[in-house]
């Protein structure tokens, strides 16, 4: 959540003055304390960021000082008292005018903020102004719509979590089981009074039973070859226009070479969208397996 908080804030960042609408002339006068008693002093370009403040004090930029503002018709309230229709807040002063100073408001909780904003609409329904500030409202609810942002990347990130353990799940099942499938067919006869090397029908029959946990397995293709000296003894899909291709082997007058191919077309299990033309995919897309073990036969 570090990341969308960083969104927020910088959504809720202060933004320019000039962005913040601003009254101009909002008849509000300015109270501060400088040892005397307090002295009314007017308000120009009003908003919830700030304003400019016509006094004869030049305090250094960075320096903040309390304020109370009320209307020009109450009374100047006494050293830290809020009146009636009066706010009390903290500001910041930002740069220096010919006739005053421009002050930029400090607020340490979001109930001064709300006392601003209200006592900005107050002047302004007492002067036939529009509501102020209505176009930066702020809007309850920013964990709902933070969720709403980050649930679709969640699912996202779960579908292909399972997708690719999926993935991977067959991969080692496909390489597992035509490495089982080929040591079966060249340990058969490799000890003496040891019944005849399992054909190669009985080696598909192994590997078809190793690969019965995969999902798909209806479209594995297996193809158990014994090639001794260009004689290929075959079981399975190794021909034709879906089946595998035959090889020679390498060593036809030393060995007998016994292979075992599977090739297997993994679906994802969560299926998402998909643009093949783009190669644009949100998840894992059909992908075609192929393993192939080979190994010499003592015969």
């Amino acid at each position: 959540m570090l990341g969308f908080n960083w969104v927020r804030r910088w959504f809720n960042r202060p933004r320019d003055r000039r962005m913040a609408p601003r009254i101009n002339h909002p008849g509000v006068h300015a109270y501060y304390w400088d040892g005397a008693v307090p002295v009314a002093h007017e308000l120009r370009d009003l908003s919830t960021l700030g304003a400019y403040l016509c006094t004869a004090e030049r305090w250094y930029p960075g320096t903040i000082v309390q304020f109370t503002f009320g209307l020009a018709t109450q009374e100047a309230p006494g050293s830290g008292d809020v009146t009636e229709g009066s706010v009390q807040l903290r500001a910041r002063v930002v740069r220096h005018g010919s006739d005053g100073v421009g002050i930029q408001f400090v607020y340490l909780k979001q109930q001064e903020r709300v006392a601003m904003r209200e006592f900005l609409k107050r002047i302004g329904r007492t002067k036939g102004y529009p509501p102020p500030l209505r176009r930066y409202a702020p809007v309850h609810g920013g964990g709902l719509v933070e969720f709403a942002l980050v649930l679709p990347l969640l699912f996202v990130l779960l579908v292909n979590v399972v997708n690719f353990g999926g993935f991977f799940f067959a991969w080692i099942t496909i390489a597992n089981a035509a490495r089982a499938g080929v040591q079966y067919a060249v340990m058969g006869g490799a000890t003496v009074t040891a019944p005849a090397p399992p054909t190669p029908s009985q080696v598909t029959t192994l590997v078809t039973t190793d690969i019965s946990s995969l999902l798909n397995r209806a479209s594995a293709l297996i193809c158990t070859r014994i090639n001794n000296n260009g004689t290929l003894t075959t079981n399975g899909s190794c021909t034709g226009a879906n089946g595998i291709a035959t090889a020679n082997d390498p060593e036809p007058l030393s060995y007998v070479a016994a292979s075992v191919d599977v090739t297997y077309t993994y679906q994802p299990f969560i299926p998402l969208f998909n643009f093949p033309n783009l190669n644009i995919h949100a998840t894992l897309p059909s992908t075609t397996i192929h393993r192939k073990a080979v190994m010499r036969m003592i015969q």
